[in-house]
């Protein structure tokens, strides 16, 4: 290769990556494209890791009841808008799928952990005690008759 400036140089670098990067995705485009496919960025795979080192298995069944959860909010904020829609095609398949997911919230919720929970439990005590003693502070709340409010 002839380069007549750092420019040049660079262009032709990125032009051949390009290429590469091309190639690796035409290889891996089956994988990655099938639907029975899993995968999750290095960096929440990571702190997944950390928690589960931290907490034991129990890490993998609250962050899978969590993120079930949200997906059955989701389910359940387009039901509300098939239904306002009229649109009951939609809402039935809509619905059904919710129930899957739900049934999926139900199993998870029966499964135990090898370590239990209590770790996981203590850990969500500091986080939620902690976040709850601050927003107190901001609204200039007493803490200690904050729970006897009406």
């Amino acid at each position: 290769m002839d380069f007549s400036s750092v420019g040049d140089f660079l262009r032709q670098a990125a032009s051949s990556k390009e290429n590469d990067r091309k190639v690796i995705d035409e290889q891996l485009a089956p994988f990655l494209e099938a639907s029975s496919t899993v995968g999750v960025t290095p960096e929440f795979h990571q702190s997944i890791e950390t928690l589960v080192e931290q907490h034991g298995d129990e890490a993998y069944r609250q962050i899978g009841m969590f993120a079930i959860g949200q997906w059955a909010k989701v389910h359940e904020e387009w039901l509300q808008q098939h239904i306002m829609n009229e649109g009951m095609t939609e809402a039935l398949l809509t619905m059904n799928d919710l129930s899957k997911i739900t049934l999926c919230l139900q199993t998870l919720g029966t499964i135990g952990s090898f370590g239990g929970d209590d770790s996981w439990r203590a850990m969500l005590k500091n986080e939620v005690g902690q976040a709850v003693l601050e927003n107190l502070e901001e609204q200039g709340i007493d803490p200690s008759t904050w729970m006897q409010e009406p």
